[in-house]
């Protein structure tokens, strides 16, 4: 990790002149913990859910005058309603809300911008001094949605990362010329002020599962975020794939929790530190309840980690049945390493059941190497023990499982004997802990206690006693009625722009994940790779540039969903991980090569990729190599083969979801037309 000017002195001038020292109140002692809360939810009816969300500064984190910036959520009542009720209909909470939604509906959310001006943005200079406004704008992790922009006819946008949205009250922005575009700023966004509409259509073969919203202005994504502003949406309900192994009996609803993992630097002066620095806390500092203590320059403050905005929350786990968790990590920068720990030295194992907001598909000769491969080493996996397998579904169960930002997964949760097996309990103490995680040659992630977790499962399983059953989405989107191969709607064949074509057969893209040598920033690289493997175009590491998308593509003939193979390289001796907008994509092996095949399947957003081990000193290039030395030899690294269906046409973008990373310019723009014919 290449520190970043954190901009703190000048931080410190503005804040202490409104603010003052702050006794901090830690997590509680056992007998005081918080029952964990669930995210207050906002459901569609009818077909709609139409909401306004206000960005805005409010009190965070146990009300010690703390503020940070959440989103203020109620539903729409009238037509020209720019703020939400004071009472009790709003959601207001640092958690974060649940969208709940289903197949079909229509996401209408008019978003406002009532933030202060940040202070303490690393990026928010020269040609980017318009993010000192502090823009926003949303984007809805993990759905499979247009990208639409809005126009004259229809101003309303889809799930559009290139909009920016002002708040009149912190400032005008300076307008840049940018080509083609008729009002933008230095990001080449769209600039909207005061609000933006958004109208989001969910399709009618959308899988089922957990999804994730939050911000997405390049350059200042990591500080909106890790200031709090995010929350979680869900298609249909678990008990639409999940059943009990005994009668097949649907999953109980009631019995489903939604963990959403957040964290906020605060500092001395009770002032959160939107620009989050890895340094914060001492890397080998003991795990404690709930947060870490500030080291160094960051003394008496405290790192808070929450689920669902509690610190060190406790979980009851009564149900004879146990639970389904579903869990974000909604971290700007932070990789979660979680497991349950009575502390004794047991680890109590949980049955894997979707990843990324889709359930997996795994037959019943699907060796275990093979999920942890096609996850990219996330799960640490185990055969369930005692539980039966059939020739539609063999259950995972995983001891740990590391989720970059951004990643999900959704688990069964039941307690376990020394053996694994299901059986009842009263009074098993667990902890939710988060071990240390070291990110290749780059941050050291602190070892955190996040919750408390008892199990009084008295009565015996009535519907589950090994498993559950799980009815996997990860190949149903590629049947002839699935979202990745049924015609795209409302898509008319035309003519391909200048430089947009179809990638010929047997070629692939080769994306690779370094730092720009010009500057030292983090950037992408690119090359096109014929069918003998030679490499018949390239364009170096660079930077996010708007104005030059890397890739351009059309949909396949008939407007059906294109697939193309990628090769992701990663040049840096640090972590990155892979997302892309607008779609999933699986990781090829070598018994994965089609989505047609009786095979394994796991469909992500978000894959970590291994650190390159150069033969060579890369210090003074940032840590990374350059694509010549990797070609040469001199910097090993392993690429991943990903397939990567195109459902949506639209601008969209590809990046890593450490969102320091992202911001710092290691994003690409991505274009998808309609096919010729």
């Amino acid at each position: 990790m290449r520190k970043i000017n954190t901009l703190k002195e000048t931080y410190y001038r503005s804040a202490l002149a409104a603010l003052f020292m702050s006794t901090f109140i830690t997590p509680g002692a056992a007998g005081q913990l918080e029952p964990l809360r669930e995210p207050r939810v906002l459901a569609s009816q009818n077909g709609l859910l139409d909401l306004v969300m206000v960005a805005n500064e409010k009190p965070v984190l146990d009300d010690t005058g703390l503020k940070g910036w959440v989103y203020s959520v109620c539903q729409r009542t009238w037509d020209a309603q720019k703020t939400c009720p004071n009472d009790g209909s709003t959601v207001s909470d640092y958690g974060g809300a649940r969208l709940a939604l289903q197949q079909g509906d229509l996401l209408k959310i008019r978003l406002v911008n009532n933030l202060p001006r940040i202070l303490d943005a690393a990026h928010a200079t020269g040609h980017f001094a318009n993010l000192r406004l502090n823009p926003t704008n949303l984007h809805t992790h993990g759905l499979i949605v247009e990208p639409r922009t809005a126009t004259p006819e229809n101003r309303t946008f889809g799930d559009n990362v290139f909009v920016s949205v002002y708040n009149p009250g912190t400032g005008i922005p300076i307008i840049f010329p940018f080509p083609n575009k008729p009002l933008t700023d230095g990001h080449g966004s769209v600039v909207a002020r005061s609000y933006a509409d958004y109208s989001i259509e969910i399709p009618r073969n959308h899988p089922l599962g957990n999804f994730f919203f939050h911000p997405h202005v390049h350059g200042i994504a990591l500080n909106q975020i890790s200031m709090g502003m995010s929350g979680i949406i869900t298609i249909g309900r678990a008990s639409d794939y999940a059943r009990g192994n005994r009668d097949n009996a649907p999953f109980s609803d009631s019995n489903v929790r939604h963990l959403v993992l957040k964290d906020m630097q605060v500092l001395n002066t009770n002032v959160g530190l939107s620009q989050e620095s890895p340094e914060f806390c001492a890397p080998d500092q003991p795990a404690q309840r709930g947060s870490c203590p500030g080291a160094g320059e960051f003394a008496g403050g405290q790192w808070r980690f929450t689920v669902n905005g509690q610190s060190y929350p406790r979980i009851n786990v009564t149900s004879p049945d146990g639970e389904i968790w579903r869990i974000t990590n909604s971290s700007g920068n932070i990789t979660y390493n979680l497991q349950l720990d009575d502390g004794q030295g047991k680890v109590l194992l949980t049955q894997l059941l979707s990843v990324d907001g889709v359930t997996i598909s795994l037959p019943a000769d699907t060796p275990p190497d093979t999920i942890v491969k096609l996850s990219g080493g996330r799960f640490k996996v185990r055969a369930c023990p005692g539980a039966a397998v059939d020739q539609n579904a063999l259950p995972a169960c995983v001891s740990e499982m590391t989720l970059m930002p951004s990643a999900r997964a959704e688990v069964w949760v039941a307690y376990r004997d020394a053996n694994g097996g299901i059986t009842t309990a009263r009074n098993r103490e667990f902890v939710l802990r988060q071990k240390q995680v070291q990110m290749g040659s780059g941050d050291t992630w602190p070892a955190v206690d996040l919750a408390s977790v008892t199990f009084n499962q008295i009565e015996r399983p009535r519907h589950a006693d090994r498993q559950l059953k799980i009815i996997g989405e990860a190949l149903k989107g590629f049947k002839s009625t699935g979202i990745f191969r049924k015609k795209v709607p409302n898509v008319e064949a035309a003519a391909l722009p200048a430089g947009c074509a179809a990638l010929p057969p047997g070629h692939r893209r080769r994306i690779f994940f370094g730092v720009d040598q010009s500057d030292s920033s983090f950037g992408l690289g690119y090359e096109q790779i014929d069918e003998n493997g030679d490499v018949v175009a390239t364009l170096d590491v660079k930077q996010f540039d708007p104005a030059n998308p890397f890739v351009c593509l059309p949909l396949d003939n008939g407007q059906r969903p294109a697939n193309e193979t990628w090769e992701l390289v990663n040049l840096a001796t640090e972590n990155h991980n892979f997302h892309i907008h607008q779609t999933k994509f699986y990781q090829l092996t070598a018994t994965t090569s089609t989505p047609d095949a009786k095979g394994a399947s796991l469909l992500q957003d978000n894959l970590p990729l291994p650190v390159a081990t150069p033969n060579v000193d890369v210090e003074s290039q940032g840590g990374a190599c350059t694509i010549a030395q990797w070609h040469s030899g001199e910097c090993p690294s392993n690429p991943v083969l990903v397939s990567i269906p195109f459902p949506k046409v639209g601008e969209f973008v590809y990046h890593c979801h450490i969102l320091e990373h992202e911001d710092g310019g290691m994003m690409a723009r991505i274009k998808v037309v309609p096919s010729p014919q």
